[in-house]
């Protein structure tokens, strides 16, 4: 009997929400009243947001590549550990900003890519800081390809193509025969 009600109250909540939407599109604004594309809802425009959001992703980046770089490496040194640290610490801050600034409430999978973003960062520093103990160099490995899945992951989800060159293919082409 619950699962009845609750079904009815989220498809009222649905149809008010449709028929609210539908309504207000039919208001037509003239465009030299509007200042900006998203005036009305109060965010700023795309191109800004883009921007300051792609130079913190670039922070991120030049922070994970640091660590991908020795994810190879068979022993760290004081020096490559305090890298790790830094760079776990660094995705860490930036990540809760990003999730502050450039939260996405209505996509969810987005929301849950970037909490496991940051919760594989603070992970990564938590290895780091215990560098001493047994295993911790395969848990960084670990957390390196953690990280990797999950930003493979968020970038999929967003159709987000870093590297758009690297992936071009002529239509016409046809692949070589085996």
């Amino acid at each position: 009997m619950y699962k009845l009600l609750i079904a009815l109250c989220i498809f009222s909540i649905v149809i008010f929400q449709y028929k609210t939407n539908v309504e207000s599109s039919d208001k037509n604004i003239p465009a030299e009243q509007l200042k900006g594309p998203d005036e009305l809802i109060g965010e700023e425009p795309p191109e800004k947001e883009k921007s300051e959001l792609a130079l913190l992703m670039q922070d991120i980046d030049e922070s994970y590549k640091a660590v991908e770089e020795m994810s190879g490496y068979y022993k760290y040194n004081k020096k490559q550990w305090k890298i790790i640290l830094e760079a776990g610490e660094n995705i860490t801050k930036i990540t809760k900003q990003v999730r502050i600034k450039f939260a996405k409430p209505d996509d969810w999978t987005y929301e849950e890519q970037m909490e496991l973003m940051q919760v594989e960062a603070e992970k990564m520093a938590e290895i780091a800081r215990n560098k001493d103990k047994d295993g911790t160099l395969e848990d960084q490995q670990w957390q390196v390809r953690r990280l990797r899945q999950t930003c493979a992951k968020c970038h999929k989800h967003l159709d987000i193509h870093i590297y758009p060159n690297l992936y071009k293919k002529n239509h016409t082409e046809k692949s070589p025969a085996p």
